[in-house]
């Protein structure tokens, strides 16, 4: 590794060596009570409306879309605001895809939160709160100087920050029936050099899960046996979300940055369960109790210091996460012949992420630019799992299979370039990333180790042509790459119920993804239309696999296929229908090839066309009413042993503006109760039908109060708040 990356060392030390003290003239840093301007490079095309910001702002490698007026995203959660949210998937258990591709990496202002990585980021989604999220920024095709990581691209999640000098501040508070409610504070105090800011937020939310499985499974002679497993869940999600930080200017070329957050979800569910068994599979009923926590603490600092010339600046970034999960399964199994069966399942996952940054840019010129930088990851996680049962919950015995110790341990070491160079109508941005990373697993209860060490090239290039002054064509290419996390690696099992069990594979390889995009967008006024084509080509797709056990159980693990493929195409139409009535609407279409190439359990090559789409219609009669209609519908999915069929969902908002402090605000989620979706297996040895259905409709009522010197606030530059060339860690 070292020999590998003394050349590109030595070129960020040349670098780094130009940071002579700044003389007098030098370019001055914006203060803290005003934020900087976007990067020049960038250029993106806006279009200024009055008393609002555009609902799609365009650039080189990305899409960036307004949530501070989605009525849903307010009382909702991160999953409730990204369903909206153009290429975006979130199905009814959190898990999220871009384009259907469930590779997507998850930031928060820039960089990576152990909160939304990993095997809790379900739950984590559906738990968060999302009314301090401003702009949701779609990256499916990042430059270079992002991290690869994440087959399917990138999002974004830029929260909410008072720019206003003084002291400013809102206080939210929603409440609706069923113990459902959230109420949150997000306060700043500026002044010039100076910003001290912070917030707090709490969610909690109810609802009734129905889920129903059926299987047929296969046994010698041509028989078959049916089986039906139905389950209600009575769940009690609770979020709460904190952070304090400061910016100060040390003098007019130097900005200092420190920060602290702690997040925390907790998630409770009775569940009541029945099994309806065979002459082989015995019935029984079962009665749990589940409680899973989360929690992170994030630490953040970093460094600024901006050099003569303009856009000539150099940063660094150090970020380090600690928390993790915890999992309790109190349960007890009544068959339907013999006695009862205590159990209690103990799931411990501790975590920990340091990241170090440090970017340079230089201007080369006119319409010229040079982007350098070192990035570094190291993560490592803890597994303790333990699982025992019992005649009675005072004599439970300890079950070898879901017993175990695993270790995990991943060192990532990253050196980046990326050049601007504006011709005329062209832009072009070629970069490079090179990437040595060394994993490290230890089973302990076995006292295996395996290890993977790989240096990787991963080039990327965005072209841009002005057609027009409303036109733009734009094009791009990068590799990508989706690397297995621990939960994934990890070979021992994970119980879910007494009829399905997950397990990890620790030979994982990492999948590798060459993804090319080609759009065109066209901006007048308030419309905003973009049509992007798009084909990734992926080898070494690792995916979820299910096979059965003798005795019936599903077992679930992962393997690699051979190779697969998305070609399709994303349309995006924004635009008014009148001075009051606007929309916005989104789909995407493809068609996808999987090629598992002998993995058990399928029948070879599948292939399919599959589409989404969602939209929103908002109205504002008068000045002080508005008034929101949304809904989005996921179509069939391919897996490479069956596929998965969404739903539609549709919500409605009024906010009512009572003066300019504070607003009213009523919402209504999944008024049609349609909140579904199934899954559907086939393979040569079983079928399954899992149907997973939430119940019930939410109305929440709540309101917002802006207190300080609010109508002082400075206009916000229509450009992004944070760019990896920024000094944002992780990305």
């Amino acid at each position: 590794m070292h020999v590998r990356f003394s050349a590109a060392a030595s070129l960020l030390s040349l670098a780094a060596a130009t940071l002579a003290p700044a003389p007098a003239a030098a370019q001055s840093a914006p203060t803290a009570s005003q934020p900087a301007p976007p990067p020049s490079r960038e250029r993106a095309q806006t279009v200024t409306v009055t008393g609002s910001r555009p609902q799609v702002i365009d650039a080189p490698d990305r899409l960036s879309f307004n949530v501070a007026n989605d009525l849903g995203a307010q009382t909702g959660s991160l999953a409730d605001a990204l369903r909206n949210v153009p290429g975006v998937e979130v199905d009814l258990e959190g898990k999220v895809s871009l384009r259907g591709d469930p590779g997507v990496t998850i930031l928060v202002d820039g960089r990576p939160s152990g909160q939304l990585r990993g095997e809790g980021r379900g739950d984590a989604l559906l738990a968060m709160p999302a009314n301090g999220i401003e702009r949701v920024e779609v990256i499916t095709n990042p430059s270079a100087a992002m991290s690869p990581e994440g087959s399917g691209g990138v999002i974004n999640l830029i929260t909410k920050k008072q720019r206003a000098a003084g002291t400013t501040g809102t206080v939210r508070a929603n409440a609706g029936l069923e113990g459902r409610g959230s109420v949150s504070l997000n306060m700043a105090r500026s002044r010039p050099g100076l910003t001290i800011s912070g917030e707090a937020a709490y969610r909690r939310f109810t609802n009734e899960i129905i889920v129903t499985q059926d299987r047929e499974r296969f046994v010698p002679g041509g028989a078959s046996l049916l089986s039906r497993q139905e389950q209600f869940h009575d769940n009690v999600a609770q979020g709460f979300n904190s952070r304090f930080g400061v910016e100060y200017d040390l003098d007019k070329t130097n900005r200092l940055t420190g920060e602290i957050s702690y997040r925390r979800n907790q998630l409770e569910s009775d569940r009541d369960e029945s099994f309806i068994g065979n002459a082989l599979e015995p019935s029984f009923t079962r009665l749990n109790d589940q409680e899973m926590r989360q929690r992170i603490l994030g630490l953040r600092t970093s460094w600024r210091k901006t050099l003569p010339g303009k856009d000539h600046s150099f940063s660094v970034d150090l970020a380090h996460d600690t928390g993790g999960m915890n999992r309790l399964l109190d349960g007890r199994i009544t068959p339907a012949v013999g006695a009862d069966i205590f159990e209690r399942i103990d799931n411990n996952i501790d975590r920990n992420e340091t990241r170090f940054k440090a970017d340079y840019k230089k201007p080369l010129g006119e319409n010229r630019s040079l982007n350098l930088g070192y990035e570094y990851e190291g993560s490592n996680a803890d597994f303790d799992f333990t699982g025992a049962r019992g005649s009675a919950p005072n004599a439970l015995v300890t079950q070898a299979n879901l017993t175990n110790r695993f270790d995990f341990s991943q060192d990532v070491h990253a050196l980046y370039g990326t050049a601007q160079v504006n011709s005329g109508k062209w832009e072009f941005q070629p970069g490079l990333r090179l990437e040595q990373v060394g994993l490290n697993l230890f089973q302990r209860t076995d006292d295996a180790r395996y290890e993977q060490d790989y240096f990787r090239v991963y080039p990327t290039l965005h072209i841009g042509r002005a057609l027009s002054e409303r036109t733009k064509l734009r094009a791009s290419y990068s590799r990508r790459i989706q690397r297995p996390g621990p939960f994934e690696l990890n070979p021992y099992t994970f119980y879910v119920d007494a009829r399905n069990i997950q397990r990890g594979n620790p030979n994982l390889k990492p999948e590798v993804t060459d993804a090319f995009e080609t759009s065109l967008q066209y901006r007048k006024d308030a419309t905003f239309i973009s049509l992007t084509g798009f084909y990734r080509r992926s080898r070494d797709m690792f995916t979820e696999i299910l096979q059965t056990l003798p005795d019936g159980v599903l077992l679930q693990t992962r393997a690699n296929l051979g190779r697969g493929s998305r070609l399709g195409l994303d349309a995006i139409l924004n635009g008014r229908l009148s001075k009051t009535l606007n929309y916005q609407l989104s789909g995407t279409v493809q068609r996808i090839e999987l090629d598992p190439r002998g993995i058990a359990g399928t029948f070879g090559k599948v292939s399919g066309m599959v589409g989404s789409v969602r939209g929103s219609v908002n109205w504002q009669p008068s000045p002080k009413d508005f008034i929101q209609v949304s809904g989005n519908y996921q179509g069939k999915t391919l897996i490479p042993q069956g596929y998965r069929l969404g739903g539609g969902i549709v919500n409605v908002g009024y906010r009512r503006k009572i003066d300019d402090k504070l607003s009213l605000l009523v919402t209504g989620q999944n008024i049609l109760d349609s909140a579904r979706q199934e899954v559907v297996i086939n393979t040569p040895a079983f079928r399954d039908r899992l149907k997973f259905r939430v119940r019930g409709r939410a109305v929440l009522f709540g309101l917002a109060y802006n207190f300080g010197q609010g109508n002082s606030r400075r206009p916000q530059p229509q450009g992004f708040d944070f760019h990896p060339s920024a000094g944002s860690v992780g990305q």
